[in-house]
């Protein structure tokens, strides 16, 4: 029998009780997509009544269906119509079959999100800690300050209210998983290979983890006392404790890697040391440690300091002494996270001016608010000219306005109006980026640096020297830390086969759930369900100090939010299926 026939001869039988449809449009008004791209029920279900199966299975319509349930909810005639989609998209032309789900496909590690978040909602931690763990040795630490790229692209959030709350469950997987150390802490056999890692960051850790894991010997040097990077030095403690750092990093330190601290490249150690030394491959992951200057008049003055350097400071537990009123040059994630910092050091006044319009700002839109609710001024579209004092002392900043950050082909390139605004400060704090330290590429030509990143092919990592990786923010900006991790697979990978291996540093470390046990039937009003909201410290408590704002989901919460996950990786594994009988 042709499969396909059968299939559609199949759907038609089970669907005569869709002849019940009276056509009164109820599942239509209670479709979120009804209208979208001429997306109709009715029309469906008419053309399925009149037999016409393909000329809806040969059309984008039955991937446009979420699968929400909220029709067959109101249909008075108790029509199963979910029952008739899924059929369909086994039928459907691959052009109109999605890569993937949404969330894994916008995830630079591409961890498999649906997958833990049905484990979660089955109650099954430690198995959804073990998933997340094929994919990133840092699901503490990615749980609070990760950007969810995955969250943006959300069909929850595209179709009904608001995305799940991805990063949240994440750092509830992590923050309440038991012990399953055996099972995330397996090395290969002994290779005899000797790896190089400089820099103790989210890249660098995450590339010594997997090289660790294929049996290689792993050495990281890092020139801080501590290891962490930005993670560490650049996130102040209201955002991610010191103690989840500590914890994570003592994960990958425990298989067997080793660190050396207070080892700076270019300084205590070349390239070629490590290659005399028996190092076979050498991975740069140094970041961008350095604040970004800028020539602006009273920028020499006592009471300024740069953005990277201040919350090193703090982050190292240095005294920092602020006075009444200060003013925060930025409008990035380091400028919103001085500012906070601010706050919370005893400073009075804190204002934040940037030259983007509060649209173009570059930090998280979250991120913004949270500054505004604990008291930040924000005066977005404004630019530094000049740094005002009176014998030495700081009395304000004159700011000029920005009509344009940006020219025409997406360069930065500002453009300033004549309008002026003098705001009166104490102190200044200049937010206005990082960079990489380039002070030990010796050898330009080897070495190749290009707008302030080191040049690499993104696919491998690798720089115009073989044995030569690189990656995170010393070679993609502006980085995040999921990028950093994201690199730091993918140089385990090429590093592993330019040892000889096989580059396959996958792992399965959690059982999933059997298609067959997705029934696909929604709970009543699982449509409507709403985003769980993140218990966080009282406003009137966060400038007590440094304690974590965020406070994490309770069991409750968690499995509530898991359970608004629509499974579109189902959909996908189970239409597959139905393409691989089409094809028997």
């Amino acid at each position: 029998m042709d499969s396909i026939t059968g299939l559609a001869e199949k759907i038609v039988d089970d669907v005569n009780m869709f002849r019940a449809c009276e056509q009164c449009g109820l599942c239509s008004s209670a479709c979120p997509i009804t209208g979208v791209d001429g997306f109709n029920i009715r029309r469906i279900l008419r053309h399925v009544e009149l037999g016409l199966i393909d000329e809806i299975a040969n059309s984008p319509f039955p991937w446009s269906c979420t699968t929400c349930g909220r029709c067959e909810g109101v249909c008075p005639n108790g029509i199963g119509i979910l029952d008739i989609i899924r059929p369909l998209r086994s039928l459907s032309p691959p052009e109109f079959v999605p890569d993937g789900a949404p969330c894994i496909d916008a995830c630079p590690a591409r961890i498999d999100i649906p997958g833990y978040l049905r484990l979660i909602a089955e109650g099954k931690v430690n198995e959804a800690y073990a998933l997340i763990r094929e994919k990133v040795p840092f699901p503490g630490i990615l749980g609070r300050v990760c950007t969810h790229p995955c969250e943006d692209v959300c069909r929850r959030g595209d179709v009904f209210n608001q995305p799940i709350a991805i990063c949240a469950l994440k750092r509830y997987v992590a923050d309440n998983a038991g012990n399953i150390g055996e099972r995330i802490s397996e090395v290969a056999k002994d290779t005899g290979h000797r790896v190089a890692i400089v820099g103790a960051g989210p890249a660098g850790l995450t590339a010594a983890f997997y090289l660790r894991k294929k049996g290689h010997q792993v050495t990281v040097f890092e020139e801080r006392p501590e290891p962490g990077g930005m993670m560490r030095f650049g996130i102040p403690d209201y955002r991610l404790p010191r103690e989840v750092v500590d914890k994570e990093i003592k994960q990958i330190l425990e298989l067997g890697v080793e660190l050396q601290t207070e080892k700076k490249l270019g300084r205590d150690f070349s390239l070629s040391q490590l290659e005399a030394d028996g190092y076979e491959a050498v991975f740069l992951a140094v970041g961008a440690q350095l604040s970004k200057k800028i020539d602006l008049e009273g920028a020499n003055l006592d009471d300024v300091f740069w953005g990277l350097d201040f919350l090193r400071a703090v982050n190292e537990g240095k005294e920092v002494a602020l006075k009444d009123k200060v003013l925060v040059v930025g409008g990035g994630s380091v400028a919103i996270d001085v500012a906070l910092s601010a706050l919370r050091l005893g400073a009075k006044e804190v204002t934040l001016a940037c030259l983007e319009c509060r649209e173009e700002m570059p930090a998280n839109p979250w991120e913004i608010e949270d500054a505004i609710q604990e008291g930040v001024k924000i005066m977005p579209s404004w630019g530094p000219q000049r740094i005002l004092q009176d014998h030495g002392k700081i009395t304000g900043i004159e700011l000029v306005r920005c009509t344009s950050v940006f020219d025409s082909q997406g360069n930065f390139c500002p453009t300033f109006a004549t309008i002026k605004e003098t705001v009166a400060a104490d102190q200044v704090i200049l937010a206005i980026g990082q960079a990489p330290d380039f002070s030990f590429v010796d050898d330009k030509e080897l070495l190749r640096v290009e707008k302030g990143l080191m040049v690499i092919d993104e696919k491998t990592q690798q720089t115009d020297m073989p044995r030569i990786f690189a990656g995170g923010d010393v070679a993609q900006a502006p980085g995040t830390i999921i990028d950093a991790i994201a690199a730091g697979r993918r140089a385990a990978s090429s590093i592993d086969r330019f040892l000889g291996g096989d580059g396959l540093i996958e792992e399965t470390l959690a059982q999933r759930p059997s298609v067959e046990s997705y029934a696909g039937k929604r709970e009543e009003g699982f449509a409507d369900l709403k985003r769980e909201e993140m218990p966080t410290t009282p406003l009137s408590e966060r400038h007590d100090g440094f304690s974590e704002v965020e406070l994490g989901f309770t069991e409750d919460q968690a499995i509530k939010e898991a359970k608004r996950c629509l499974c579109c990786d189902l959909e996908l594994r189970l239409a597959q299926e139905g393409q691989d009988n089409k094809d028997e």
